[in-house]
């Protein structure tokens, strides 16, 4: 280990460097296309809704939302209230898709900074703390959130900050940092009790962590409070959520990868943690094993709510960087901190550029007359079925940042436990070719459906033909037999505006 004096004269331009070369290169081309930096398909624009309608709703923490479930709101607590605090004032002066890639690139830049800050706390210089910093902030499994747009994934940087608070002994920073990795994700918070865990071996100090949860229990309650109807998991829908145990195929040749899960290592951190034979490295082997979403742990209280045990793989990422910095520092390998970066890159399953998806909102949507019904709407799927209506959250959540006007659809928001009933909007149901093969039966509409609208505010329809597809002739039939006829039919929409 080294001294404070080593420490102190430790080059401080490599990590630099290196940090923003990470946070801008793989984003660049999308962020010159002018595109939100994720791909569209899963989780970005529900993130980047989420994002708008937490910063919306300042200051405080809300368990709700108007702005969907209309007219009575529904149960809403957003995934990352750190990114919506600090959405809050860069929304009064940037655009939303600014603001979203300049939080992604942010958390990326941090990401790898506070890991080289942690490494440093625990003894590693030079090339070690360079080479904890790459194998931890740089690694596929924090790309992967920003390639898919989940929006807490990407703020490792707290965790991060935890361990360089451990590292210090320092415990009103343990505390703080442990309540802040609560607050950003709780798949993070699960790890740092691991983590804090393991440290109490070492250092009664680690301890001091425990004061963190006064910190977090005001998110810890909303979450649950917004969220009340969560059960506990399928135990092969949680192993289909664990970490992957086979040698994947490189994104590099796979191109788009909806879904970015992955605990991918790489050759060169396996054999540098390997050649370490450090204590590390055997640590490192229990989140390894959490990560496989197996075992008698997952029938117990709290546990059995992981969805995503893959996400173990963090504190996994947190051992082996320090195993790798052992032989970084050992060798004094500068050139190991690139090469990881390069490999992880390139032979990961996840995609080396940040994909893009669409900013631009149509003007048809940016002066809705007021709450409106868009067809169709979110489908609720159960955990580990791939969900095909996710791709509509652009119409749906995306377009909503323009027009603000509420909506009455309640989506399950990955199904995660929203209880509020929306039953009276069966009938539209129908017309979803989605809702259709579970079930749904087409039976003609009557005045009270359209009734049943109005009463509750609706003012307008507007139905997404391409999505409708064989049903959006027969809405138009339908509706053409109430006497409603299409007041726009262009861009690929339709509208109808009720009668009063």
């Amino acid at each position: 280990m080294a001294s404070p004096t080593d420490r102190r004269a430790d080059p401080w331009w490599p990590v630099l460097v290196l940090a923003l070369v990470w946070a801008l290169g793989p984003a660049l081309p999308t962020i010159l296309e002018g595109q939100l930096l994720g791909q569209p398909h899963t989780d970005l624009y529900p993130s980047v809704w989420g994002l708008w309608a937490f910063a919306g709703d300042q200051p405080g923490l809300p368990a709700s939302t108007a702005l969907l479930g209309h007219p009575s709101g529904m149960g809403y607590a957003y995934s990352s209230p750190l990114k919506g605090w600090l959405a809050w004032p860069l929304l009064e002066v940037l655009s939303l898709p600014l603001t979203w890639n300049l939080l992604v690139l942010g958390a990326r830049l941090a990401t790898v900074l506070t890991a080289w800050f942690a490494a440093r706390a625990w003894g590693f210089t030079g090339p070690g703390a360079l080479a904890a910093a790459a194998v931890y902030g740089c690694a596929p499994f924090f790309h992967g959130y920003a390639v898919e747009g989940i929006v807490e994934g990407t703020d490792g940087w707290t965790l991060a900050l935890l361990v360089w608070a451990l590292g210090r002994r320092k415990p009103v920073a343990i505390a703080l940092t442990f309540g802040l990795t609560l607050i950003s994700s709780w798949y993070l918070g699960m790890v740092a009790c691991l983590i804090v865990g393991l440290c109490t071996l070492r250092h009664a100090s680690a301890l001091a962590a425990i004061a963190g949860f006064a910190l977090a229990a005001p998110f810890l309650l909303t979450f649950t409070s917004a969220f009340a109807g969560t059960a506990p998991l399928d135990d092969a829908v949680r192993v289909a959520m664990g970490a992957p145990i086979t040698v994947p195929r490189p994104g590099l040749t796979e191109g788009l990868n909806p879904f970015a899960l992955t605990a991918y290592i790489g050759w060169v951190v396996g054999a540098a943690a390997l050649w370490s034979r450090s204590r590390y490295l055997v640590l490192a082997a229990l989140p390894a094993a959490l990560s496989l979403g197996m075992g008698p742990i997952y029938e117990l209280p709290v546990a059995e709510f992981v969805r995503f045990p893959y996400r173990w793989h963090a504190g996994t990422l947190v051992l082996l960087a320090a195993a790798v910095a052992l032989t970084a520092q050992t060798w004094r390998a500068w050139w190991l901190a690139p090469l990881v970066v390069i490999e992880g890159l390139l032979l990961s399953p996840i995609e080396p550029l940040i994909p893009g998806a669409p900013a631009e909102i149509p003007a048809a949507w940016e002066d809705l007359p007021g709450p409106t019904l868009v067809l169709p709407g979110p489908v609720a799927m159960p955990p580990g079925e791939v969900n095909r209506s996710r791709g509509r959250a652009r119409q749906l959540l995306y377009f909503q940042t323009a027009h603000g006007q509420p909506m009455p659809w309640i989506p399950d928001f990955n199904a995660v436990g929203v209880l509020d009933d929306d039953s009276w909007l069966d009938p539209w149901r129908a017309y979803d070719p989605l809702e259709r093969r579970k079930g749904h039966t087409h039976e003609d509409l009557v005045q009270a459906d359209l009734d049943a609208l109005q009463a509750r505010g609706i003012v307008a329809i507007y139905a997404l033909p391409d999505e409708l597809g064989g049903q959006s002739e027969r809405l138009l039939s339908d509706l053409a037999g109430l006497g409603l006829h299409p007041t726009t039919s262009t861009d690929g929409l339709h509208t109808w505006v009720l009668r009063n």
